[in-house]
């Protein structure tokens, strides 16, 4: 890497917080001519002065102030010198869609190829994404480090951006020589060795630790783990089939070390040594000519459960490249004829995707965990596939019985809810005297005339 990396620091939310500043030694300063008050605090200055001395990094503003900042801010919290600046122009940003950092297209050109991290409050998951893809494609050392507003700037946050800027600027832990060591048999294999050079590219892009539930865990071990259990795999399939050598599993698991989650890290770690362990593993296969739906024969075999598996990682894969989604739906068509049946992909937010949960059938009728999938192999898919298909709608008979009688007077069935009763219609049971209304009817009032307020919606 050239240089330092630079560090971007905004101002409004960041070095000015919205919240409790008189109450925290903040000083209030006023615009001239305006009425936007501007609260600093010069504990800010010391803290950046600090780690500016250090020589880590390269501090510059990445503010709407731009150059600004170097005169009205900078002076106020005490900062030894003038920075440098990301020039921010709103107008570079054209039309912003809700949800989205109209500051990131300025940001973008300013940067470059350079390394950086970037201080803000208003970081959107687009960013993110951006963010760990420059990391994973580019292997250009990237940090967004989201600031609440409310509070400002913290120590811990700087901390964080000593702790990443040593990690990226000091050699790679691990180098394309040493995973070709681990396997002398793929050391002159070209695919082989793309993959490697990606993976130690990578990893020296990586923060040295992120925390795990099992105490720190360091981009060199995960890398090496990966390397060991997935090499061979990889390796063949991309051989025959002609494409870039990178697993998406072991991007996905390179993808939640970006973001600092170790556990969600080892746990796409292991779904990628599991497909490695498969006949079929190695990387996503194409499924057929929709990327959605898979259309099966009638009396699918062995062979098509490998086409079911390709469907399922295909979904994964869609998780893991979006963290923060929480389902795909993709469908499986069992005869030219048959019906479309819905396959559902769900990750478990509580645990950041370590837990995916698999739903065969348009209700669900089959459900099991993907690990299991994976273990089971194309038998097992294809068989939950077989399973979800073969249901049949059953007479609810004495179970509609007790929904009327409820329907009575406990409560009431969706067909008689009294909410979905046409006007002059009566609950089971009841009978609506000529020239009245039905009891608790959405319509009320004399004939002809609706009343807007609604019983149940």
């Amino acid at each position: 890497m050239a240089g330092r990396p630079w560090v971007l620091v905004d101002i409004d939310g960041v070095l000015n917080p919205e919240k409790n500043q008189a109450e925290r030694g903040f000083t209030p300063y006023r615009l001239k001519g305006e009425e936007y008050l501007v609260w600093l605090h010069p504990e800010h200055g010391r803290m950046l002065n600090d780690l500016d001395r250090e020589g880590l990094v390269d501090l510059r503003w990445g503010t709407t102030w731009n150059d600004a900042a170097n005169r009205m801010v900078g002076p106020a919290i005490g900062l030894d010198r003038r920075w440098e600046f990301v020039n921010i122009d709103r107008a570079a940003a054209g039309p912003v869609r809700f949800g989205h950092n109209w500051k990131a297209v300025s940001v973008r050109e300013g940067v470059g190829d350079q390394a950086f991290a970037w201080l803000d409050d208003a970081i959107t998951e687009p960013d993110r994404l951006w963010a760990e893809d420059r990391v994973l494609d580019e292997g250009i050392p990237t940090l967004l480090m989201p600031i609440d507003r409310n509070v400002g700037l913290q120590p811990a946050h700087l901390d964080e951006v000593r702790h990443w800027a040593r990690s990226v600027s000091e050699p790679s832990p691990v180098s394309t020589e040493q995973l070709l060591r681990r396997t002398p048999d793929l050391a002159a294999d070209p695919v082989a060795v793309a993959r490697a050079e990606w993976l130690a590219r990578t990893v020296a892009a990586l923060p040295d630790t992120v925390a795990a539930s099992n105490g720190p865990l360091s981009r060199s071990e995960l890398a090496l783990s990966v390397w060991d259990r997935t090499a061979h795999a990889v390796t063949a399939e991309y051989k025959a089939s002609g494409a870039a050598p990178v697993d998406d599993f072991v991007r996905q698991s390179l993808r939640r070390y970006v973001r600092g989650q170790g556990d969600a890290a080892m746990a796409w770690a292991d779904r990628a040594a599991l497909r490695a362990a498969t006949p079929h593993a190695g990387h996503v296969r194409p499924v057929g000519p929709h990327e959605h739906r898979l259309v099966l024969p009638a009396e699918p075999g062995r062979e098509h459960g490998y086409q079911v598996q390709a469907l399922i990682d295909s979904a994964a894969a869609v998780i893991g490249t979006n963290p923060d989604w929480q389902r795909v739906q993709k469908s499986v068509q069992v005869g030219a004829d048959g019906p479309t049946m819905l396959v559902n992909l769900r990750a478990d937010r509580k645990t950041t995707s370590t837990g995916l949960t698999l739903a065969f059938g348009n209700a669900g009728a089959v459900e099991r965990p993907y690990e299991d999938l994976l273990r089971g192999g194309p038998e097992a898919a294809l068989e939950a596939v077989r399973t979800a298909t073969d249901y049949e709608i059953e007479p609810l008979g004495q179970v509609v019985q007790g929904s009327q009688a409820d329907a009575q007077g406990l409560r009431l069935s969706p067909l008689t809810d009294p909410a979905l009763l046409p006007p002059g219609a009566a609950r089971p049971g009841t009978t609506v005297p000529q020239g009245t209304r039905a009891e608790n009817s959405r319509w009320t009032g004399t004939a002809g005339q609706q009343n807007t307020t609604r019983t149940m919606e």
